[in-house]
């Protein structure tokens, strides 16, 4: 079955960025988001290694994650083409396409809130015309046709290793060979360069998450374990008043809030959508059972639990910078650790908090770039957790104990991942 391509020949590209500016003239690009990148082999500046460049926007894939994971379904595939389109009037601006996208395709538009990223040029390719950038490429190094491409052969070409059926086809460097080269040489000029990169995630961006995330965790173990039985009814509208907080937050993360009721339409296959149809659930039957009517409790603990595990599950697409698919701050684990206290299950949250203790230690262990002053606050509050719960100390006590620790393994958390990005690749190679 014959299918549209990008054609990319390693040889040939000399890094001249043509295809970029074709790329915004045609689709009229006023702001600084580019929809195509050129990457190169040799962002250290080394004198000594060979530079070669890649040309990369949106490969159109197959089984395009952007269109899997969007909560919104902001996006298409047009089947007679072949490209994965963006509708902007959809899009609510939360970016988790561009934390799944491994080709850093999808670009967040600050001026407009919403995502944009490459179209294929669709308008031309229905006039049987190459995409812009393909057709002004003065080297001939980015090419575009009509050919037979299995999902093996894209697997093979693909310029980061996933297998999505991306539609590009790479024709690798004919002579590569790298001289060695003691990079230590070189270590202040790297430390500086790695400076530069800007992370897609990272705790000052997500912030408002952070809120979240560890204020459901909170809330969630609170009801699980009961507590909220023994509520008045002013305790109950506190409650409550601060899962209308929570919301805010989450809400604070969109670009397009008003769109906000978009992000509940794709939970047949994103994460995010089942997140938060679970907490729309989970707090409606929190108010069924507070005000108007008795309601089963295994139904709400379920929801509750179901809620604060897809919470978890929207990370999961992204690249964990250390060597265990568990982090000590996920918000199941949250949740684990303060129900067992809120449930006076001393013993077993000794253990969870042990557990957890251990994980973050093996973590800093194999991670770089740890700030130490952080991460002795982190371990200081796990040991002090442990020793107020052993001596009987007031709950008070032991949540001043736990709240700090939390809030720095949560920032940690965000800190610490990554998204997929072509130019950690390029490094590799």
């Amino acid at each position: 079955m014959k299918k549209n391509i990008f054609i990319f020949d390693e040889n040939k590209c000399v890094g001249c960025h043509a295809c970029i500016v074709a790329c915004m003239n045609e689709n009229g690009l006023q702001s600084s988001v580019r929809w195509r990148n050129v990457y190169n082999s040799n962002g250290f500046h080394f004198p000594d290694l060979p530079l070669f460049h890649l040309s990369l926007a949106c490969n159109h894939c197959d089984e395009a994650p952007c269109l899997k994971n969007c909560p919104a379904l902001a996006y298409s595939k047009d089947e007679k083409t072949g490209a994965v389109i963006h509708d902007p009037k959809k899009c609510i601006g939360c970016k988790y396409c561009t934390w799944a996208c491994p080709f850093d395709a999808p670009k967040f538009n600050p001026k407009i809130n919403i995502v944009e990223k490459c179209n294929f040029c669709n308008h031309r390719i229905e006039e049987n015309l190459k995409p812009a950038c393909a057709e002004l490429c003065p080297t001939g190094a980015l090419d575009f046709k009509s050919t037979e491409f299995s999902k093996e052969d894209s697997r093979k070409s693909s310029p980061v290793p996933v297998d999505v059926g991306a539609s590009i086809e790479i024709i690798k460097l004919r002579n590569m060979k790298c001289p060695e080269i003691d990079t230590n040489l070189f270590a202040e000029q790297t430390n500086e360069f790695k400076k530069e990169k800007k992370q897609k995630i990272s705790a000052a961006i997500e912030w408002p998450l952070i809120v979240f995330s560890l204020l459901s965790a909170g809330l969630v173990s609170l009801y699980v374990s009961g507590m909220t039985e023994m509520f008045s009814p002013a305790s109950k509208i506190i409650y409550l008043a601060f899962g209308v907080l929570a919301a805010v937050f989450s809400m604070l993360h969109l670009g397009k809030k008003k769109r906000a009721w978009r992000s509940i339409l794709n939970i047949k296959n994103s994460w995010l959508s089942k997140e938060i149809i679970f907490f729309i659930l989970f707090f409606a039957a929190i108010i069924c059972d507070f005000f108007l009517f008795n309601i089963p409790n295994l139904l709400a603990i379920t929801l509750g639990i179901l809620f604060l595990f897809s919470i978890d599950m929207v990370y999961n697409l992204a690249k964990w910078r250390w060597p265990l698919k568990i982090h000590s701050a996920q918000t199941m684990l949250i949740g684990i650790s303060l129900f067992t206290l809120f449930y006076e299950l001393y013993p077993a949250f000794i253990a969870i908090t042990v557990f957890r203790l251990l994980l973050y230690i093996y973590r800093k262990l194999k991670t770089e770039n740890s700030n130490n002053f952080l991460s002795a606050i982190r371990i200081i509050s796990f040991v002090l957790s442990i020793v107020f719960v052993s001596t009987n100390q007031e709950l008070y006590l032991i949540l001043a104990a736990i709240i700090p620790g939390e809030i720095i393994d949560r920032i940690e958390f965000y800190n610490e991942l990554n998204v997929p990005d072509p130019r950690i690749e390029m490094e590799k190679v």
